[in-house]
């Protein structure tokens, strides 16, 4: 990442982080790295591959009671009853019709949009799901090429080669949905629409540990409007949760004391997907409670000063890879949400060579997720740690050439 002068990191072209070379052409790679060819052509060959082999895992769903998404299923098969947020109730409920016990861990009010698909069966509504979140993805794809003015066909692609993006689609999750709102709060504060902004992460909060980061930058630029407008949604979203609950306005005591001890063994039995810093601590036999949180607040704290200084879209993009590295339980399938700062580096945050090198090792290692049982430590935790310990690089504080001197002379 070069260097404007001593003092501060480059704003990547202009004033909303979004940075040039893309703009002067179709193809911001180099078309050759030493022997290797990178034509447009092959790129697209490599990328369509890579999707493909990225939906593989899919094949599984029928075998393993279609993944994570009779969870899903079972939600909204239970909304608006005690079943859904007594663990108890909700446990004997997805037995009694033949799926796997599963605590629902979201806001009872997100179970709504799972009614419709819990009137069809199952499998059907996997299938449907499958291609919302197909869908999405490609939504995430033009809004990637809108907020970083780069090719269209190039950002689809990206999207669709980015492997832990298409995760939701082979396990019947959702995290697909947390980035295009991801996306759209970027678009958002890159046009400097504040309602739309405080749409977008209020929404998100539908998955509180993905959502909370980008409230926090919302406060930290103070971007009191859109702070207010995601605080008003995330209030009727607690009143329609009450509802999703059968009436228990006090459904996050029950929610929480109920999340706490399914979460021990969720971690243990997704140990190989977790990609943060503190999942990745807490895995160690013997570290203390305390260590993985406390590593978790030191990256945040060194964060800080490129999220309140680097142009918006920069900093946007940049919290959505802080919540991959920085949260106590992060998975890979929801690494999605790197695709904002990849999109950043390809359209200028990255100088070449290391543009054309980190992205074209970056995008084909995403894959290694489906293997993770097999490497224990999923390759993509490597590439969000990576990325992070550059980014935090990029704005670490720095002396001035003058005062070196001065120390020196006195």
């Amino acid at each position: 990442m070069s260097q404007r002068g001593r003092s501060e990191p480059p704003a990547a072209g202009s004033e909303d982080g979004v940075a040039g070379p893309a703009r002067a052409s179709a193809w911001p790679f180099r078309t050759r790295l030493g022997r290797l060819s990178l034509s447009p052509e092959r790129v697209r060959l490599w990328w369509f591959a890579l999707a493909v082999a990225g939906l593989l895992p899919i094949a599984s769903a029928l075998n393993n009671h279609w993944n994570d998404w009779s969870a899903f299923w079972s939600a909204g098969a239970t909304v608006g009853t005690a079943s859904l947020m007594d663990s108890r109730l909700h446990t004997a409920w997805q037995v009694a019709h033949g799926l796997p016990g599963d605590y629902w861990r979201y806001p009872p009010a997100f179970a709504y949009p799972y009614w419709p698909a819990s009137l069809l069966p199952i499998g059907l509504g996997f299938a449907i799901n499958a291609v919302v979140m197909l869908a999405m993805l490609a939504l995430a794809g033009l809004l990637l090429s809108r907020i970083f003015d780069l090719p269209r066909g190039l950002t689809l692609r990206l999207a669709f080669a980015w492997t832990p993006a298409l995760a939701p689609v082979d396990m019947g999750q959702n995290t697909t949905l947390a980035v295009v709102l991801a996306l759209w709060a970027i678009d958002a504060l890159r046009r400097d629409s504040q309602i739309e902004a405080g749409l977008a992460g209020g929404l998100l909060m539908y998955k509180p540990e993905l959502g909370l980061p980008l409230l926090g930058l919302l406060v930290l630029r103070r971007r009191w409007r859109s702070v207010s407008i995601a605080s008003l949604v995330i209030a009727v979203g607690y009143v329609l949760s009450v509802a999703a609950a059968a009436g228990d306005w006090l459904w996050p005591v029950g929610w929480w004391s109920g999340i706490q001890s399914w979460l021990a063994g969720d971690l243990a039995f997704n140990a190989d997907k977790t990609i943060s810093i503190p999942g990745l601590i807490g895995r160690v036999p013997g570290v203390p409670w305390w260590l993985p949180y406390l590593a978790g607040a030191a990256i945040v704290l060194l964060a800080l000063r490129g999220l309140v200084r680097a142009p918006i879209v920069e900093a946007a993009s940049a919290v959505c890879l802080l919540t991959l590295v920085a949260g106590p339980r992060v998975w890979s399938y929801e690494a999605g949400l790197m695709l904002p700062v990849v999109a950043w580096a390809i359209a200028g945050g990255l100088a070449e060579p290391w543009r054309t090198r980190l992205v074209f090792l970056a995008v084909p290692m995403s894959l290694l997720w489906i293997v993770s049982p097999v490497t224990i430590v999923s390759g993509v935790a490597v590439i969000t740690s990576a990325a992070m310990a550059m980014w935090l690089w990029r704005w670490r504080p720095q002396w001035p050439r003058h005062a070196g001197r001065a120390v020196l002379q006195v």
